[in-house]
């Protein structure tokens, strides 16, 4: 025997774990929040990059080009990453950033999902 038999139960059993990890429900990528620092599915969070002169924009589809940043889109996160200077480092950019237009699209977007529904009134 030359050591390349890959018909033994071992090999098996080793085949057919690594079966079910491919068929498996399929793991979505994981980033981290640049504000609170937790993983999160990339779907749980918002992606950021600076779309013009040190302007930071939110990347809703996740397509626009460059480095991003990736930030739970709550208020408390965005105050922390602003606090600590996450985005500059995250991003690798050493001019200040205006943030403005993710803190509008989060106030905006904090104020839907706050909103009761039409069907759930009193």
């Amino acid at each position: 025997m030359d050591g390349t038999d890959r018909t033994g139960p071992r090999a098996r059993a080793s085949h057919a774990e690594a079966s079910t990890r491919h068929t498996s429900s399929k793991m979505e990528p994981v980033r981290t929040c640049v504000g609170c620092r937790v993983s999160d599915s990339r779907s749980a969070l918002l992606r950021v990059v600076v779309g013009g002169p040190g302007a930071l924009v939110p990347d809703l589809r996740r397509c626009l080009p460059g480095r991003g940043a990736w930030l739970h889109p709550t208020g408390d996160c965005f105050d922390l990453a602003v606090r600590r200077r996450a985005f500059g480092r995250a991003l690798r950019v050493s001019v200040p950033l205006d943030t403005a237009a993710v803190a509008e699209w989060i106030a905006t977007h904090e104020q839907t999902t706050n909103q009761p529904s039409p069907g759930n009134r009193p």
